[in-house]
């Protein structure tokens, strides 16, 4: 059982005079949760099993978040989150920027599949929540807009690209790439596809664009 990886309670492991420490708390929820949704689905998961995984009371559940919902939208955001990281490492990279541009922008579409695809269960949590998601983590998705138009702005400084409102340029980008995202319902690209093919799709129309913004010599 899941329960079986977290061991005691919480409480049971500080004892009733210590307090828990916050920040560990939260992530034992979260931890437990996601293997919940992962392994049984979000509607056969209830806050009861999450807490007993996450060995703490059910009421401490509440006390860090509004419900089951609530959870798994930060879990979406944790996920986001991580996606900004590794474009920005990228983004850092010394590469030029149309490498850099396709790597940040496939490093977004594969992450997204590998997060959806790890269970079979994966894809049913984005459709648990999918008019949520358009709004959970919008800073995010923000800070990676900003990532790809800090790319074109330098491509456009360096001569690679032709570029004149980087900004919209960027919004222009991911929208291209939205085919790319579950639930898949582009008859362009119909489910299921494997990652290696969804990849390669995802290079050839980055390609695509890249190829005219490049700027004419």
């Amino acid at each position: 059982m899941v329960s079986a990886r977290f061991g005691r309670s919480m409480e049971e492991a500080t004892g009733s005079s210590a307090r828990p420490d916050p920040a560990q708390t939260r992530r034992a929820i979260l931890g437990a949760a996601r293997q919940r949704f992962l392994h049984y689905g979000y509607r056969k998961t209830t806050i009861d099993e999450i807490a007993a995984d996450a060995g703490v009371g059910k009421g401490t559940v509440y006390l860090y978040f509004g419900g089951k919902e609530d959870i798994l939208l930060t879990l979406v955001q944790e996920i986001k989150r991580d996606i900004t990281g590794r474009m920005r490492a990228i983004a850092a990279a010394p590469a030029a920027p149309p490498e850099k541009l396709t790597e940040m922008l496939v490093a977004r579409i594969v992450a997204v599949y590998d997060a959806c695809t790890e269970t079979p269960h994966g894809c049913e949590l984005v459709e648990e929540i999918r008019p949520q998601i358009v709004h959970c983590g919008r800073e995010e998705f923000d800070a990676q807009l900003g990532l790809i138009a800090d790319v074109l702005r330098e491509g456009h400084r360096q001569g690679a690209f032709d570029v004149s409102d980087p900004a919209r340029t960027a919004h222009l980008l991911a929208a291209a790439c939205a085919a790319f995202f579950p639930p898949y319902l582009s008859p362009a690209f119909p489910a299921p596809r494997t990652r290696a093919e969804l990849e390669a799709g995802a290079r050839e129309l980055i390609g695509l664009i890249l190829r005219g913004l490049r700027r004419c010599r």
